[in-house]
C-alpha cells in the first residue's frame, strides 16, 4: 500500500500497526502536514450484520475522540469514506507508547509516574466531562512525546453515555488486566471505573509489575475481583495509599472524580518532596547575615503562629522572644555608664569533706565481705535449682515426645486402615499442641492429606456435597493440589463446571511438570463443555468466548487445538449467517 493515495489529498507512507483495524503514517498533501489515519478492516465474509456493527463502532469512536479537544487526548482531524472504506484522520503521534517504556526502563521513579499519571487524569477528566467513558485505558493506550507530553489515545470501545449502549449487558469489552471488577463482571460502568485502570497502571509502573496476575484470564479476573494486591516495598506509602483507594472493588469507595484523584497524587508527591523541617535560632542573628528561614512544614502541618519555633525545635537558651509577626521590633536602650568595680580578692577553696566517715566506711567493709560470701552461697544454690529445672524440663519433653511418638503412630495405623477422618481429627489435635515449628507443619500437612483422602471417599460414594466440604476443610490446612483436583471433579458432578474450572486451574497453579499440565488441560476440558452447552443454547458468541478461554488454560494441548477448531467453525458460521 505505499504511496497509495486515499480520500484525494493524503499519501499514505507506510503502516504502522495493526490489530483489528489498520493505522498508516501519511502525508496530507494539502497543507504537507503528517498525520495518521486509521482504517476499518472488515473480516472476510462478513454478513450485513457483522458490518453494520463494525461500521457503527467505528464511527462511535470517531465521534467520542473527535468530541474532545484537549492538549492530553490524541486530535482527531475529520473521518471520511470512499468506495466502502472508513477512515479516521488523526494526529501523527512522535515517540513511545507507556508499555514500550517501561519494557525499556522498568519501574519508573515516583516524581516520573506521578507526572504521567497526572497528564492522564487531566485526559480522562476532559473526556468524562462530555459523557465519554474510555473503558479501555492501559500502557499501550498512553502515548508519551518527545517533549513528555501524554496524549490518551485508541478510543475503539469508548462509552458515550448520552447515545444508546451498542454493548448488551453482560458483555465485556477491554483489556482483562486493566479491567475494573464490574467491567470483568459486565456490569453497568462509570467514570470510576476508568480511575480504576489508572491505579492498575500507576501500581505497574511503580512496582514493575501488573498487581492482579495469573496463569490465565479465569485467574486475572478472579483476583480482580475477589483479591488485594500485595504491598511491593518501593511505593511510598502516600502513593500506596492513593493506588489502593483507586484499587477499591466498590465504585463508591474510590474517588469520585478524575481530578480528585490527581489532587490526591499531587498531594502525596508533596509530602514526599517535602524537604525536613530544620529549627531556626531564638536569638538574633549575626550583623549583616539574612536571618534563616527555618525552612517548610510537612504536607498539611498547620501553619506556625506567632513567632513560636518550629514542632520539636529545641528549647531556645539565653536571648529574649522575637515580636510577632508584622509588629515593630523593640528598639535597644542605649547602653548606661557604670561605675568601675575593683576586683574582688582571691580566696583559696576549702578542702573537700570525706564521703563516708572512718565509722561507716569498717561497716560498709564488713557488709561488703557479707554480701560477697552469700553470693557464692547463692549462685551455688542457683546453679543447683537451674540444673534441677533443665533435668526436669528434659524429661517432661522426653515425656510429650514420648505421648507425640505414640499418638502420631496411632494416626498413622488410622490412616494405613483407611480411616483417614479419625486420622485427620489426631494430626489435627498434634498440630495444634506441636511446640516445635517441625512438627507443627508436618502435622499440617498430614492433616490436609487425612482429609483429602476421606474427601476421595465421600467422592467415590457419590456424596459430593459433603465431598467438597472436607477438600475445602483440606486446602484451609495446606494447599495439596490433590484437594484442589477433588473440588473440581465434586464440581463438576454437582453441574458447576465454572467452579471445576478454577479448582483444576488452583491444582495445576500448586503442581509441577506433567501433573502440572494434566491439570491444565482438564481445566480446558470443562471450558469446553461450558462452549458446547452455550452452543447447543445459540449462545455463539458465549461459546467462543468459552472456547478462547480454554485456548489460554492449555496452550499447545489437543485441548486447546479442539477449541480452536470449535472457534473457527463457529466464527465461519456467524460469518456466513
Amino acid at each position: 500500500m505505499a504511496l497509495e493515495t486515499v480520500l484525494g489529498h493524503y499519501r499514505i507512507i507506510r503502516e504502522i500497526a495493526r490489530s483489528n483495524d489498520v493505522v498508516y503514517e501519511a502525508i496530507d498533501t494539502r497543507i504537507n502536514r503528517r498525520v495518521a489515519i486509521k482504517e476499518l478492516m472488515m473480516p472476510p465474509g462478513a454478513t450485513d450484520a457483522v458490518r453494520q456493527d463494525r461500521i457503527a463502532r467505528f464511527l462511535r469512536e470517531a465521534r467520542a475522540a473527535g468530541s474532545l479537544t484537549h492538549p492530553n487526548i490524541v486530535t482527531i482531524y475529520e473521518t471520511e469514506q470512499e468506495n466502502g472504506r472508513y477512515f479516521i484522520v488523526m494526529e501523527y503521534l512522535e515517540g513511545d507508547n507507556l508499555r514500550q517504556k517501561m519494557d525499556r526502563e522498568g519501574p519508573l521513579p515516583p516524581d516520573e509516574a506521578v507526572r504521567i499519571a497526572t497528564q492522564v487524569l487531566d485526559g480522562l477528566a476532559h473526556a468524562h466531562s462530555k459523557g465519554v467513558i474510555h473503558r479501555d485505558i492501559k500502557p499501550e493506550n498512553i502515548h508519551i512525546l518527545p517533549t513528555g507530553l501524554v496524549k490518551i489515545t485508541d478510543f475503539g470501545i469508548a462509552r458515550l453515555k448520552y447515545e444508546p449502549n451498542l454493548t448488551m449487558d453482560g458483555q465485556i469489552f477491554g483489556t482483562p488486566s486493566y479491567m475494573s471488577p464490574e467491567q470483568v463482571q459486565g456490569g453497568a460502568i462509570d467514570e470510576r471505573s476508568d480511575l480504576f485502570s489508572v491505579g492498575v497502571i500507576l501500581y505497574e509502573m511503580l512496582a514493575g509489575y501488573k498487581p492482579f496476575q495469573g496463569d490465565s484470564v479465569i485467574t486475572i479476573t478472579y483476583n480482580i475481583v475477589h483479591t488485594e494486591p500485595p504491598s511491593p516495598p518501593n511505593i511510598p506509602a502516600p502513593l500506596e495509599w492513593v493506588i489502593r483507594k483507586a484499587l477499591r472493588k466498590n465504585p463508591a469507595e474510590r474517588f469520585n472524580s478524575a481530578l480528585e484523584m490527581k489532587q490526591a497524587l499531587e498531594n502525596a508527591l508533596a509530602q514526599l518532596n517535602a524537604p525536613p523541617v530544620i529549627a531556626t535560632p531564638m536569638g538574633p542573628s549575626s550583623y549583616g547575615a539574612p536571618a534563616p528561614t527555618g525552612g517548610f512544614p510537612p504536607y498539611n502541618a498547620p501553619a506556625p503562629t506567632g513567632g513560636y519555633p518550629p514542632y520539636n525545635a529545641p528549647a531556645p537558651t539565653g536571648g529574649t522572644l522575637p515580636p510577632p509577626y508584622g509588629a515593630p521590633a523593640p528598639t535597644p536602650a542605649p547602653p548606661t555608664a557604670a561605675a568601675p568595680v575593683p576586683p574582688a580578692p582571691y580566696l583559696p577553696p576549702p578542702p573537700p569533706k570525706p564521703v563516708l566517715s572512718p565509722a561507716a566506711r569498717q561497716f560498709f567493709g564488713t557488709l561488703l565481705g557479707v554480701i560477697l560470701i552469700g553470693g557464692a552461697v547463692l549462685g551455688v544454690i542457683v546453679f543447683g535449682v537451674y540444673s534441677a529445672t533443665r533435668a526436669y524440663q528434659e524429661y517432661q519433653l522426653q515425656q510429650i515426645d514420648e505421648k507425640i511418638a505414640a499418638r502420631a503412630k496411632e494416626a498413622e495405623k488410622l490412616f494405613g486402615q483407611g480411616r483417614y477422618l479419625e486420622a485427620a481429627q489426631i494430626y489435627d489435635q498434634l498440630y495444634r499442641s506441636a511446640q516445635s515449628t517441625k512438627w507443627k507443619e508436618e502435622f499440617r500437612r498430614n492433616t490436609a492429606s487425612a482429609l483429602t483422602m476421606h474427601g476421595n471417599q465421600l467422592l467415590e460414594a457419590r456424596r459430593y456435597e459433603e465431598a467438597l466440604r472436607i477438600y475445602q476443610q483440606a486446602v484451609q490446612y495446606a494447599p495439596l493440589p490433590e484437594a484442589y483436583a477433588g473440588m473440581a471433579a465434586a464440581e463438576a458432578q454437582l453441574g458447576n463446571r465454572e467452579g471445576a474450572v478454577n479448582h483444576w486451574a488452583s491444582a495445576a497453579r500448586y503442581s509441577r511438570g506433567v501433573q502440572a499440565q494434566e491439570y491444565q488441560r482438564n481445566a480446558a476440558r470443562e471450558q469446553i463443555a461450558i462452549g458446547d452447552e452455550a452452543y447447543r443454547r445459540g449462545d455463539i458468541p458465549r461459546a467462543m468466548q468459552a472456547w478462547q478461554t480454554a485456548i489460554e488454560l492449555a496452550p499447545g494441548t489437543p485441548e486447546a487445538r479442539e477449541a480452536q477448531l470449535r472457534f473457527e467453525q463457529a466464527l465461519n458460521e456467524l460469518i456466513r449467517r
